[in-house]
């Protein structure tokens, strides 16, 4: 049996058939909706999720800003684990691209955060604060700090 390792997109590499198919495909620009490819992508992601329209993105470090900034604006604070993934790695994407400030807390063995640690964190209204949009980005799949995730959930 052959594993595919999904850790990251740098890590499993395309075989000889992938490569063939990547060649062969049909392209278009995108930007202009005008690779079929991609338009595919995005509505079968789209239809499986149940949501009206998808967004391809080409790596973790697109997506992960990407995705925090549909709940946060610049200045805005998220919440989110010492050892989570967006906090350690991306290069500090989501500070830099998009304004938005890491609140770190420690995570519990199990990856996730404990709801006290997240009510205590939430700063109270002040000018002088930013504001948090987002407590704790949901548990990943692979969490390799905290042994496998018990459960995923949104604060």
């Amino acid at each position: 049996m052959r594993i595919v390792d999904l850790r990251s997109d740098t890590i499993t590499k395309p075989t000889a058939a992938m490569r063939r198919a990547m060649a062969e495909a049909e392209v278009g620009d995108d930007v202009f909706g005008e690779d079929p490819t991609v338009n595919r992508l995005e509505e079968m992601a789209a239809s499986r999720l149940g949501k009206e329209a998808g967004l391809f993105v080409a790596s973790g470090a697109m997506g992960n800003p990407a995705g925090l900034m549909v709940h946060c604006g610049r200045g805005d604070e998220v919440i989110l684990g010492d050892l989570s993934h967006t906090y350690m790695y991306e290069q500090g994407g989501s500070a830099a691209l998009a304004g938005i400030h890491p609140r770190p807390l420690r995570n519990q063995t199990d990856g996730a955060l404990a709801i006290s640690d997240i009510e205590a964190a939430i700063r109270s209204e002040n000018i002088h604060f930013p504001p948090a949009r987002m407590k704790q980005a949901p548990v990943p799949l692979f969490w390799p700090f905290c042994g496998p995730p018990k459960k995923t959930f949104w604060h």
